[in-house]
């Protein structure tokens, strides 16, 4: 009886743990549409010297001059440096990919922060 208790009390855990995990990806995203601003940068991938992304506009409107400005934070979430780069032109539900090379000072960062400006019309 112990261990038929037992396994149900793992199942119960790990279904637990696969529904928390997926509430808070679901969370994450609905949070990221709900930010100040409709331009929203939706995923990143960092390498030694590189930093890739996507921004996406979610704005009924087109936004023209696209740029994302990156704060570079270490562990303690200090600021290294900010860089940034132009995407472009994005119109209304428009994504677009961006590649960053990361200045040598910047490259510590364990953190970032991504701030996205654009011109509306």
């Amino acid at each position: 009886m112990r261990y038929v208790s037992g396994v149900y009390l793992r199942v119960g855990l790990v279904i637990c743990l696969a529904l928390g995990i997926l509430l808070a990806g679901a969370g994450t995203a609905s949070a990221a549409k709900s930010k100040k601003g409709d331009l929203v940068v939706l995923d990143t991938e960092r390498w030694i010297d590189t930093l890739k992304g996507t921004v996406k506009n979610f704005n009924k409107a087109s936004a023209r001059d696209v740029t994302v400005v990156v704060k570079f934070l270490d562990r303690r979430k200090k600021v290294l440096g900010t860089q940034r780069v132009s995407v472009g032109d994005l119109r209304s539900g428009d994504q677009s990919s961006f590649s960053l090379a990361i200045a040598e000072k910047n490259r510590a960062a364990t953190h970032y922060e991504f701030t996205v400006y654009a011109i509306w019309h």
